[in-house]
């Protein structure tokens, strides 16, 4: 099986059993504050980057459809220097379709054909998360240093908590981070911004107990699971 069926798969059994609108905050209820929370965490990130956001290239590692274009752009980020890459074609065609002006391109990240320096910023979202094999995310880690430009950063929307019981999900901890992007020696954690809780709390408090969502998420900081890391490459 191919790395790109292997996804397929996965995607497929994933929203098989939680269902298709698991993720749709329109639909359904419990991911409504999941996905506002993990929004708000992007946008706390990136007011950590100096400058102007417009004129900045970027690269959204494993963008699937482009669910997060659109999140970038309201913070912005030019759909003309944003650049797509992933994996499964299907995901590719489906966000062509909705934003045929990004380009999004099906690539491996393991191996990216992108020259060294080509992007001011390198965003990755949940994916790190769903590779549980150390080698890939140890390749991938490198790729998105690699193209990275010198004195640029990687913005990493990631899961800090694992997914108990499920070894095809892994976190992303503090400890992962530095040994994948060598902080300290190639790049500096400059900011670490909290989002979601850990579904199971998060999504019963968004549907059943909204006003609940974030005074738990301020009081109760080991819930949250999601979190925006800010990293800068050094020069």
């Amino acid at each position: 099986m191919t790395k790109e069926q292997e996804q397929q798969a996965c995607y497929e059994s994933y929203y098989r059993i939680k269902g298709t609108d698991r993720n749709d905050p329109r639909l359904n209820r419990g991911a409504l504050l999941q996905v506002l929370a993990a929004e708000a965490a992007l946008i706390r990130a990136c007011s950590h980057i100096p400058g102007q956001l417009g004129r900045a290239r970027l690269l959204d590692v494993g963008c699937g459809s482009g669910a997060r274009f659109f999140e970038l752009f309201r913070l912005g980020f030019k759909p003309e220097n944003v650049v797509g890459v992933d994996l499964q074609q299907e995901r590719i065609d489906a966000g062509r379709e909705i934003l045929p002006q990004v380009q999004v391109i099906r690539g491996d990240a393991t191996a990216m054909t992108f020259g060294d320096d080509s992007f001011n910023i390198v965003f990755e979202s949940g994916m790190f998360a769903t590779l549980p094999a150390d080698e890939v995310r140890c390749s991938i880690a490198h790729e998105m240093l690699r193209v990275c430009s010198s004195g640029g950063y990687l913005l990493l929307s990631d899961w800090r908590t694992p997914k108990y019981g499920d070894k095809a999900y892994k976190a992303l901890t503090v400890r992962d981070l530095r040994q994948l992007f060598d902080v300290g020696k190639r790049t500096a954690l400059i900011a670490t911004e909290r989002g979601a809780l850990v579904p199971p709390a998060g999504r019963f408090l968004s549907a059943h107990m909204s006003s609940l969502y974030f005074p738990v998420a301020a009081m109760l900081p080991f819930l949250v699971g999601q979190v925006v890391y800010v990293l800068r490459k050094f020069e």
